[in-house]
């Protein structure tokens, strides 16, 4: 039981993340392969934040700590991620598109990746941070108690990033980045801002993917280089294409299927529970075959994007009358 609310949490944190990629990916059709930047950055700063100011005995250092209660800490990972991502959006959105842009995405990502890497005092380097503070840990006796704790803690958030997840499809500014999606010099003409409206799905991401970030750092209570490292952009772009682009429940299932199905369930194959290294080099081939299968033969993903429902107007009173 305890290994099933585990993968709830799991399930939960990285749907999160999933979304995040969808509203920008999916949504917003920008080459943004970046957004593992934010799950680190809220990771490390609900960290900072929680294990309060550094001491110079300890085995582990970093530039700025405090201890603010619960959910102080994931709120301002939030606003950080945001203000980063309104950052980045303005360095490469502005004249940046393609694979231009997922170039300068990777980029930011691979100097700031360094730079916490290469500066140990930084943020903990290669070492991380570990004993990060889990919120209302005092409050529950028992270890499978507090998994349950946890898991409706992850759920809340989870859902509420859906409930914005929709409601930002389903506003005018969600029609609005459709229409520059499919038709960038059609939209402009009708006296839609491109770059506005990318910047404003950029932010929203950013906060949602460092909120992930957070949530994964305080219920492991270890955080480090290589959950946000170039290779976890492959799984969530995945679970994005496989689920379906620009569609909140098909993130919900592709983030089912890739990372609870595939990526827990290769390590129940027979012959491979005992070989971690070979669990894993199976996991990413059946990433790699299923995500080439469903760009081949099913690309819009198991469940497609809802196309937009257009109503008649209801005709003037006088004329229905006189029919």
């Amino acid at each position: 039981m305890a290994y099933a609310v585990t993968l709830g949490v799991y399930f939960f944190t990285q749907l999160i993340l999933v979304l995040s990629a969808n509203l920008q990916l999916g949504l917003m059709g920008m080459a943004n392969l970046g957004f593992v930047l934010f799950l680190g950055l809220g990771a490390y700063v609900t960290a900072i934040l929680s294990l309060g100011a550094p001491n110079a005995l300890s085995l582990q250092h970093y530039f700025f700590g405090a201890s603010l209660p619960f959910p102080l800490p994931l709120l301002l990972a939030m606003v950080v991620g945001a203000v980063l991502g309104l950052i980045v959006g303005l360095i490469s959105l502005y004249r940046m598109r393609g694979h231009y842009l997922a170039i300068v995405t990777l980029a930011i990502l691979s100097i700031v990746w360094t730079v916490v890497d290469g500066f140990p005092n930084f943020l903990g380097g290669e070492n991380g941070l570990d004993s990060i503070p889990q919120p209302f840990s005092s409050s529950v006796t028992t270890y499978n108690a507090y998994q349950w704790l946890f898991l409706g803690i992850a759920a809340f958030f989870c859902i509420l990033v859906f409930w914005f997840s929709e409601r930002f499809f389903k506003s005018p500014l969600g029609r609005m980045a459709k229409s520059i999606r499919e038709n960038e010099a059609a939209a402009a003409t009708l006296g839609i801002n491109p770059f506005k409206v990318r910047l404003i799905a950029t932010v929203c991401g950013s906060a949602m993917a460092a909120l992930a970030g957070g949530l994964l750092a305080e219920y492991v209570t270890v955080w480090g280089m290589q959950p946000w490292s170039f290779t976890e952009i492959f799984p969530a772009t995945a679970a994005m294409i496989i689920g379906g682009r620009a569609n909140n429940w098909g993130a919900a299932v592709g983030t089912l299927a890739t990372f609870i199905l595939v990526g827990q369930g290769t390590s129940f194959l027979p012959g491979f529970s005992n070989n971690p290294e070979l669990s894993y080099a199976i996991q990413w081939i059946i990433y790699g075959v299923a995500l080439v299968a469903f760009l081949w033969f099913r690309p819009r993903g198991l469940i497609p994007e809802q196309k937009s429902k257009w109503r008649r107007a209801p005709a003037p009173l006088g004329l229905a009358r006189s029919r």
